[in-house]
């Protein structure tokens, strides 16, 4: 990207702001703002040609971010800029329903959405006022008291076929999304984001309807195929940040993903948020190390963010860096004690420390601060099976996948805790979700084979550990459960293959369980054919097993001594 490109992107980026913070959209304005200060930095000479253009602007190169206001609304604009002003005021301290009073007799878009949006918080307050506790029996049944008022403002104002505002086409969207109306939040969210790609707000919800990568690529490629995508370069580099966002939400490690990453971060060396979706992707395909150098580059550069550190708590619980965890979680109480994030590091550590009551209680702490805490619901649901209650382990997993339905490690959760009540059906339902969702883990495919074990289905679970085989490298415990299940199926041939497979494993692995009773079998097998040389062979190099295993190795060998010199 030149200079000229840079600059461009760079004001853009900045009127974006402005105009994001002037809608009270915080977060949104956030990730704008991050964006604008993670650009390369400038050289000393760029610097002083952007100084001398800024005493000197062109209104003319300036660039457009939001669709020209018509005549009319501009005089609206003109006339209720003070009220709008007064309701911003009260909206900053929380004042919701006062916000929204002040603009009730307001026409324009401004206006209505700001009036519009206030309503929807002071809703989103109630229904939290309303709650009672974490897993308890109205935990979360409240609805937003202001929805359906909110949709009925904005069904009148779409029919009059007014509804062209990005803003208004959002909070639409939010709307649409909180009724259960995914495919039109779907279509107004892409409206909006057509009209003006740089609200974060609104890529991040339209990615939250999308159940499958596939519906999430058909929509990249309506995106795509929209003039304004594909002529603009700053919208081009948006949907960029939305490729990288969806692949890492369904855990996808292409090559390409990892490509448009890297072009991303030569545009924005030092945005936190490209990194950290880098950090994630590796995380998610199990690359710990690299996530948590990611990780600490992050915290060097920005040391005082909490965002995403819940999941740098994730890496070091599973590389079990039980010091570096609690220098963490001292870390972010310090910073602020009161963050969903930081809740979820100190479980983690306290759960580190097979603490799973503290645990737990840090857990609610994050979600009576933040019901759509994913994380914290799905290890919670972690921490309830460590407890063996596998009913408040599976509420906890429903309330992930209601939240997130993309979350693989709660479906999972739910095939496990169901497989514990030996409720087997239900478990492989959760399971072939969690397969669907995260098809190169060798342990999703697993789980789902055992299931259809104990479900009696021998066929389909030899399919399931050869799929596990196919992603991983060999495994003798998956080679001798696809062993013993050909010869359920009476297919001795297959089975003699696997059982070598699964003993050939000892290069590799050294002697385990199922290897021994490989070569057990194999010294059984080879009896029956009357292969003496080969049982005997197999009978006394075991060496290693149960008791039983090895006492029936040894009458073998003695048996196959006596046959070959009787012979």
């Amino acid at each position: 990207m030149d200079f000229e490109q840079r600059n461009e992107l760079t004001e853009t980026l900045r009127l974006s702001v402005d105009c994001l913070r002037d809608l009270n959209l915080y977060n949104a304005t956030k990730w704008c703002s991050e964006a604008l200060t993670g650009l390369r930095p400038l050289t000393n000479q760029e610097a002083h040609s952007v100084y001398l253009r800024s005493k000197n602007p062109q209104r003319g190169n300036l660039p457009e971010v939001l669709p020209e206001l018509s005549q009319q609304e501009e005089m609206l604009l003109f006339l209720e800029r003070d009220k709008i002003t007064l309701a911003q005021s009260y909206f900053n301290t929380k004042e919701f329903a006062r916000s929204a009073h002040v603009l009730k007799d307001c026409k324009s878009a401004k206006g209505l959405f700001v009036r519009l949006y206030s309503t929807f918080l002071n809703g989103e307050k109630i229904k939290g006022d309303q709650g009672e506790g974490i897993l308890t029996g109205k935990d979360g049944v409240a609805p937003n008291p202001k929805v359906s008022e909110i949709s009925g403002e904005l069904e009148a104002y779409c029919s009059a076929d007014r509804l062209t505002d990005p803003f208004l086409l959002y909070l639409y969207g939010v709307i649409q999304m909180k009724q259960g109306d995914i495919s039109q939040a779907r279509e107004s969210l892409y409206r909006s984001l057509v009209h003006f790609p740089y609200n974060w707000s609104c890529w991040e919800q339209l990615g939250s309807t999308f159940k499958t990568f596939d519906e999430a690529l058909t929509m990249i490629e309506r995106f795509e195929k929209n003039h304004r995508f594909s002529s603009s370069r700053n919208y081009g580099t948006m949907l960029l940040f939305f490729k990288v966002f969806i692949n890492q939400s369904f855990f996808q490690q292409s090559e390409d993903v990892y490509q448009d990453i890297e072009f991303l971060l030569e545009i924005f060396p030092n945005f936190s948020f490209l990194k950290i979706q880098k950090a994630l992707i590796s995380y998610n395909s199990m690359d710990y190390p690299t996530a948590e150098h990611a990780f600490d580059d992050v915290l060097v550069n920005d040391p005082f963010r909490l965002d995403d550190l819940d999941a740098f708590s994730n890496i070091l619980y599973v590389m079990e860096k039980k010091s570096k965890l609690a220098f963490l979680a001292q870390f972010a109480s310090a910073i602020d004690k009161f963050r969903p994030e930081t809740c979820c590091i100190v479980a983690n550590y306290y759960s580190l420390k097979f603490q799973h009551e503290k645990a737990i209680m840090y857990y609610k702490r994050a979600l009576s601060l933040n019901k759509n805490c994913l994380s914290a619901w799905t290890l919670m649901g972690h921490e309830f099976v460590e407890l063996k209650n596998s009913h408040a382990a599976i509420e906890s997993y429903r309330r992930a996948v209601d939240t997130n339905n993309k979350d693989f490690r709660a479906w999972y959760g739910l095939g496990q805790a169901y497989e514990v009540l030996d409720m087997h059906l239900y478990s492989l339902y959760y399971y072939q979700r969690a397969c669907a969702l995260k098809p190169q883990d060798q342990r999703m495919w697993q789980a789902l084979a055992n299931c259809y074990e104990r479900l009696g289905g021998a066929e389909e679970s030899i399919k399931a550990y050869k799929k596990a085989l196919a992603i991983s490298e060999a495994d003798s415990n998956i080679l001798y459960k696809i062993a013993m299940l050909y010869e359920s199926l009476n297919d001795v041939k297959n089975s003699v293959v696997y059982m070598k497979l699964t003993l050939a494993e000892e290069v590799n692995e050294g002697v385990s369980d199922e290897t021994a009773k490989a070569r057990l079998w194999l010294a059984k097998f080879e009896a029956a054919n009357n292969n003496w040389p080969m049982v005997y062979r197999y009978a006394s190099e075991m060496n290693e097993g149960s008791a039983h295993d090895i006492e029936e190795a040894r009458t073998l060998a003695r048996e196959a001594r006596v046959k070959m010199k009787s012979s």
